[in-house]
């Protein structure tokens, strides 16, 4: 005759023994705010999704009806590669990713650097907008977090380019926006007991320098999109023109120029 085995009736649940976590921190973590300008070097190509490419991107992946193609529009192309962030006093303004921005410093961190990759990902943190673009699926959000760029009206520009992969690649014509004049003011926060000020600076000016942002810059063997940080000179005057109370800030690197000439 088989044994039964008791069955343990588990244990109650009462609030005894229960610790609360916040009265063991010594101390919160230590986030250190900031709020700093970056100033382009060289011209910012930006290159956004358009709609129309994510619709036909889905209807590839789903197996649905291709539609004829229809004629292309050198003008909507250029128009659908800026990300618009609303409208100031009737006028469009424009941002960029702020992803593109952190994923451009983590690119400068090293370990040999003494600011590995991995650090500066979990404690720099960067702010932005979120900005609801329109989906390729009818009844899907797309919240991309966008900064505001600050600059003239940009320009439609033309390049050669190849599309396609590996003996399908074709030659074509590209039409983006670029901003030739541009800055962006970025704020956040970054944990001070793994992260000075003084490193994430540096860090700043080498992704600024030796990677970029956008289309074309130094990290895809281009020479576009790349960055340094204000002065509080340069600082004051992008924030008197970002109220409407300056002119666009003339560039360090235009002073430069015109003395060699």
């Amino acid at each position: 005759m088989a044994v039964k085995k008791k069955t343990e009736k588990p244990a109650p649940i009462t609030t005894k023994g229960v610790i609360n976590l916040a009265e063991l921190m010594s101390t919160e973590v230590a986030y250190q705010h900031f709020r700093i300008w970056l100033v382009g070097g060289t011209p910012l190509i930006t290159h956004a999704w358009s709609e129309k490419a994510k619709r036909e991107m889905l209807q590839k992946q789903v197996k649905g009806t291709k539609g004829g193609k229809e004629a292309r529009d050198p003008h909507d192309d250029f128009v659908n590669s800026l990300y618009e962030m609303g409208h100031v006093k009737g006028k469009p303004i424009y941002g960029f990713p702020v992803t593109g921005i952190k994923n451009a410093i983590l690119s400068a961190a090293h370990k040999d650097k003494g600011v590995p990759r991995t650090t500066v990902m979990s404690a720099l943190y960067l702010d932005a907008n979120l900005v609801r673009v329109r989906p390729a699926l009818a009844g899907a959000i797309c919240d991309m977090p966008l900064v505001r760029i600050y600059s003239g009206d940009p320009e439609m520009r033309e390049d050669m380019v190849r599309v396609g992969a590996g003996l399908n690649k074709k030659a074509s014509l590209a039409y983006r926006g670029q901003f030739t004049h541009w800055a962006v003011r970025i704020t956040g926060k970054f944990n001070s007991a793994v992260l000075n000020g003084q490193q994430l600076g540096f860090l700043i000016n080498e992704s600024g320098t030796g990677v970029g942002i956008g289309e074309w810059r130094n990290e895809k063997r281009g020479m576009f999109g790349a960055f340094r940080m204000a002065n509080l000179a340069e600082g004051e005057a992008w924030e008197k023109f970002a109220a409407g109370k300056g002119p666009l800030p003339k560039r360090e690197e235009d002073d430069i120029l015109e003395a060699a000439e």
